[in-house]
């Protein structure tokens, strides 16, 4: 019997401690990694930005821009601030499009109601 208050013990610990991690679901570039970004300095989609970014001047072309970002770096959803890169690329390096899979945004928290403030009545036939 005590093994298996042990055994549950520590499943119960080891699933307490992946709830609690901060993993967010953020990405992090496996390699150095460019993102195209707009005046604001927000990361859009790709294709917008329609030709790489030449010297090192940080002047964006147009309306758009590519942001470096080393490896290791946190790679921004659409619509944030990409921040820990440049738009100078760093002599000697490669740059990579970031993956397909981290062309999305974050969502908000939706909310639907519930039992808050706005509750008038619940359950019951004929109200």
């Amino acid at each position: 019997m005590k093994f298996d208050l042990k055994l549950t013990t520590a499943i119960s610990a080891a699933l307490i401690a992946g709830a609690c991690s901060n993993d967010q679901g953020d990405w992090t570039a496996q390699r150095d990694t460019a993102v195209c970004t707009d005046k604001a300095g927000q990361r859009v989609a790709d294709a917008n930005c329609q030709r790489a970014h030449s010297g090192s001047s940080g002047v964006m072309a147009g309306a758009f821009a590519w942001y470096y970002l080393s490896r290791n770096s946190r790679v921004p959803y659409y619509g944030e601030r990409a921040t820990g890169g440049s738009f100078a690329r760093a002599a000697g390096s490669t740059y990579y499009h970031a993956p397909a899979g981290t062309a999305m945004t974050r969502s908000a928290a939706i909310s639907r109601g519930g039992f808050g403030s706005s509750a008038r009545s619940f359950g019951g036939f004929g109200e």
